[in-house]
């Protein structure tokens, strides 16, 4: 299979030529979704590569950034640039106008294609001339000399400085004849070594860094997702849901996806999500551990609304999954009886429930980006889906482990994907070798030297252990441990996984580091926090104390399971939710630790000066 496809660029020419009529997207219209096929977006794909090469003096090779979210329109431009050699960097749509910048000047992008005016106006802030991380950016840095192409214009006022796609696709239309020639000569220099896409890390402690991703680190995480066999009939007929941006490693892998296994892309967005998956009802849902949080704590508290006879068949028929999810993690075969409970709980409970989270087609739900809790985990599988959890970074482009239908074990992360081999290095750090791992960082030599030990192996900076069946467990990150005035380590992700169980806490952030016991900082669930209050008659303030009682219960009870030394004393709760536009997370939703404790910095203090009262 390593040799199947010779580029990213020629997977997508491939998938035109060989299945002109599988369906390449669903995209909602009004109540329902329209199926698109290859044969209808092939002259679409023509046309915005043509319309690319003729924006401008483009070299060989060049960068073009596409800033903003998913949609199928920036998917045809992604594969365009693509099928005619380019290097396509994808940009957060929630980034700030100074960190767009630097990504353009980083990679010396020679096109720009935005979202929509809101992101043209970043284009127009950053061109005039930023600083960033102390650098100054002069107008005169600016190498993308073409018009920005504006995706969707609605409401833009004409100007000089952009055109929109349609314009683009228009003149590639008019010009495709006189550049087919040029066009296959493009394509016909790609090899799989060669760079594809540059991705960005979050940048939580410093500048972004540019992910060198080469056609083979991609094609060689998608072969190796097939050999693990995710992507069955079911996924192909009802289609892979996409709603996490391109931007974000894990959906960049779901877009390439689509034309490399022939399933047809179901476009969605984060603020469509729910209504989008009951329309749209896909064969494989990707996503962030905190999108199956919320799902189960919508279901619960629904759960909890109900009273009598109604609750009590419910808890019943997830009861009964639960013991079948558990007897099929421990290998063991169903008795009469339990599976014969498990046809009625399914019919009369269950599959309403899969059906509602707009899951009942779905043949894979695949967690990644962030721990899954096992009790997250649990729900689902008790439910009757397959959820499996994977592992890996932006850096392995994005997968080094996933456990497989067939041997799922919660609170792992699962076994190395076929060709990627993990090992554990004296100081606890995971250490991957594999042919889907980048081989360093675009104009940062200290970086990529940094990621890789003296015997070749990337630094995963994270800490994990391998059991004797091969199964990872990550237990923290390096970078991330906790070291007490005491001089006590204490690995913050675990007591913060404990603590997220409750579906009050949308985010909990352990403090120790120097001090002389831990304490932690809680970000509640805002919608969760109105239906706790609606259900108990009380102002939905964190403050309240029932709200109050509920947390101090919950730290207690996860204390109950910890060290003296790493038990927390006491907590406060942020005035709202973590954001990304409050810089408290980043674009992939990820909590930055330092942010966090800068701007709480107040909060914290008032925790110590509390705590030390009372110790």
């Amino acid at each position: 299979m390593a040799d199947e496809h010779a580029s990213l660029s020629h997977m997508i020419l491939d998938r035109v030529r060989t299945s002109p009529q599988r369906v390449a997207f669903r995209v909602r219209r009004g109540d329902a979704y329209v199926d698109i096929s290859w044969s209808e977006v092939s002259p679409r794909i023509e046309a915005i590569a043509a319309g690319l090469l003729s924006a401008g003096p483009v070299d060989d090779g060049a960068c073009i950034t596409i800033v903003g979210n998913t949609s199928m329109a920036s998917c045809l431009v992604d594969f365009a640039a693509l099928t005619v050699g380019l290097k396509t960097v994808p940009v957060y749509a929630s980034l700030l106008p100074e960190e767009v910048g630097y990504m353009h000047m980083d990679t010396a992008a020679q096109i720009i294609v935005v979202d929509d005016g809101s992101q043209l106006d970043k284009v127009r802030a950053f061109r005039a001339g930023f600083t960033f991380f102390e650098r100054t950016y002069s107008p005169a840095d600016n190498t993308a000399r073409a018009k920005v192409v504006v995706i969707h214009p609605a409401g833009l006022a004409p100007a000089d400085d952009w055109e929109s796609l349609e314009a683009l696709e228009a003149r590639g239309r008019a010009r495709h004849a006189a550049l087919e020639e040029e066009m296959r000569r493009r394509v016909s220099l790609l090899r799989r070594e060669h760079v594809a896409t540059y991705t960005y890390t979050s940048g939580t402690t410093g500048a972004p860094k540019a992910v060198i991703q080469t056609h083979d680190n991609m094609l060689a995480m998608l072969e190796d997702v097939a050999e693990a066999g995710m992507m069955d009939e079911q996924v192909r007929e009802h289609g892979l849901f996409l709603f996490l941006p391109a931007a974000h490693s894990f959906g960049r892998m779901v877009e390439f996806s689509g034309p490399f296994f022939g399933a047809p892309l179901v476009m969605s967005s984060v603020p469509t999500l729910a209504a989008d998956l009951a329309v749209g009802r896909p064969g494989f849902f990707p996503a962030a551990p905190r999108v199956f949080e919320k799902m189960m704590a919508k279901v619960t508290s629904a759960i909890e609304n109900e009273r009598g006879l109604r609750r009590r068949l419910v808890e019943w028929a997830l009861g009964v999954g639960r013991q079948v999810a558990t007897r099929g993690i421990e290998g063991k075969s169903l008795p009469l009886w339990l599976a014969a409970q498990r046809g009625l709980a399914d019919r009369l409970v269950l599959a309403k429930l899969r059906s509602r989270l707009g899951l009942d087609q779905a043949s894979v739900l695949l967690s990644g980006a962030a721990p899954l809790r096992v009790d997250v985990q649990m729900f689902f599988l008790s439910l009757g889906l397959t959820v499996l959890e994977a592992y890996g970074l932006t850096e392995t482009c994005p997968g080094l482990t996933i456990n497989r239908r067939e041997d799922v074990r919660p609170g792992t992360v699962g076994i190395p994907f076929k060709r990627c081999v993990l090992k554990v290095g004296a100081d606890g750090e995971l250490l991957a070798r594999g042919p889907n791992i980048s081989r360093g960082y675009l104009n940062r030599p200290d970086a990529t030297a940094d990621s890789y030990d003296e015997e070749g192996w990337f630094r995963t900076g994270d800490l994990g252990s391998i059991d004797a069946d091969g199964f990872v467990r990550i237990t923290g990150r390096k970078k991330e441990l906790l070291k007490t005035s005491g001089g006590k380590y204490i690995a913050p992700l675990k007591i913060e996984a404990q603590l997220k169980q409750h579906p009050l806490i949308q985010e909990a952030v352990v403090i120790g580091e120097g001090r002389n016991y831990c304490t932690a900082l809680f970000a509640l669930d805002t919608e969760i926090l109105a239906e706790v209050a609606r259900r108990e008659g009380i102002p939905a303030d964190p403050a309240h104390p029932r709200i109050d009682k509920v947390l101090k219960s919950l730290v207690a009870e996860t204390n109950s399971g910890l060290a003296s030394f790493e038990s927390i004393k006491t907590f406060r709760v942020s005035p709202g939710p973590f954001t990304v536009d409050g810089g408290e997370l980043t674009a992939s939703l990820k909590v930055k630790r330092h942010a966090v404790v800068r701007k709480h910095a107040a909060l914290i203090e008032s925790m110590y000066g509390a705590a030390d009262a009372a110790h």
